[in-house]
């Protein structure tokens, strides 16, 4: 099988020749440190490119190390933005959101709507979403990837839903409040994200749309130790506009539809298969409710799973033993009828030792085959 074959087959829950294979995505990916070490390892010698906050870029020589089946095209900053960095280390993105590095990553410090009133949210400095700049090239990159190669071609777009984007960056912890104490507030806000973010994908599906097989978008709803708001909450507020946000995404495009959100999301779960999501990722295992066996039988025939792979204790602090075992209890768990996708839970970070990471692609290649085998 191709690599595209290979991910289309078990996205339709069907067994292909073996579990599809990623790593590259905007939260599936590599922090350039650790990535750096890697490329030592596997005596690769490249400068680093890398993409959002650390992320690195990776070149075509690792992803064919690893036999990855997926290439990403990824929306672009606009031109009417530029990079600046200030003494301190901090810079202004697009949304008027101020970031500043703490370690080895740039984190949000400064929310602009921390203390607006809904009146203000009118006359508010909001990105230009009709900006050429963001989708410059990517036709082009996406045709040749569909046309040229036999990878299945993923469509990453950064946020889509409004709540992520409206509590972590622009609002700040009080959007949680909001829900609940301020409404009109919060609905206005999420209303406003969603126009925004509908018109990039509108022009961002337009480019990129015909060539791609699958579609990635964020927006966290979980944390550790169960739900951010409370499943009744997010039905009747933040639902309503990943409804149509992510419905104007399937009405406009035949890929399928992937959803990252971050931590314990099992109570969702049916939510996103009622909103049209193919794919669930990152399948945060350490997470309250995330058993990878439950998962399966309860909605492993109507959603796919992607990740899956420990990036809080195996990869960072296992043994290559324990990065084996972890690799067989994934993909007997989520594998069998297809509906599996392989990758770390979340980024690989800085310290991950490039054995691990190597042990982790090579046992998923050896495991992964069909039919899944009982070890």
């Amino acid at each position: 099988m191709t690599s595209r074959q290979r991910l289309l087959t078990t996205l339709a829950h069907q067994e292909p020749d073996r579990v599809p294979l990623d790593l590259g995505g905007h939260v599936t990916t590599i922090q350039r440190l650790a990535y750096e070490g890697l490329k030592d390892y596997l005596g690769i010698n490249k400068a680093t490119k890398t993409f959002v906050r650390e992320h690195a870029d990776l070149d075509n020589e690792v992803l064919e190390e690893f036999a990855i089946d997926t290439r990403y095209v990824r929306l672009k900053p606009p031109k009417s933005w530029k990079l600046k960095l200030e003494p301190d280390n901090s810079y202004l993105d697009e949304w008027g959101v101020r970031w500043k590095k703490m370690g080895l990553y740039h984190e949000p410090v400064a929310y602009p709507l921390a203390h607006a009133k809904t009146k203000d949210l009118e006359r508010y400095n909001w990105p230009d979403p009709s900006d050429e700049g963001r989708v410059e090239g990517l036709r082009e990159q996406a045709k040749q990837l569909c046309e040229e190669t036999d990878y299945a071609v993923i469509a990453q777009f950064p946020m889509a839903g409004g709540f992520e984007l409206a509590w972590t960056c622009l609002r700040g912890p009080q959007f949680l409040e909001d829900l609940i104490l301020n409404r009109k507030f919060a609905e206005t806000l999420l209303s406003k994200i969603c126009d925004l973010e509908i018109e990039i994908l509108d022009r961002f599906l337009n480019a990129v749309g015909p060539y791609v097989q699958v579609v990635a978008v964020g927006d966290d709803v979980g944390q550790q130790r169960g739900p951010l708001i409370s499943p009744n909450l997010y039905r009747d507020v933040v639902k309503p506009f990943q409804k149509r946000l992510w419905g104007f995404i399937k009405q406009k495009s035949k890929a399928h539809l992937f959803v990252h959100s971050d931590g314990s999301v099992y109570q969702f779960i049916p939510d996103f298969i009622e909103l049209g999501v193919s794919i669930l990722n990152p399948v945060q295992v350490r997470a309250k409710d995330m058993d990878t066996r439950r998962l399966k039988e309860e909605f492993g025939h109507r959603i796919s799973f992607w990740g899956g792979i420990d990036t809080q204790e195996v990869l960072p602090f296992g043994t290559p033993e324990e990065v084996e075992k972890e690799v067989r209890k994934r993909i007997k768990d989520l594998a069998p009828g297809g509906g599996y996708v392989l990758s770390p839970v979340h980024n690989i970070q800085a310290g991950v030792s490039a054995e691990n990471i190597v042990r982790m692609y090579e046992e998923a290649r050896k495991y992964g085959v069909y039919p899944i085998r009982d070890w």
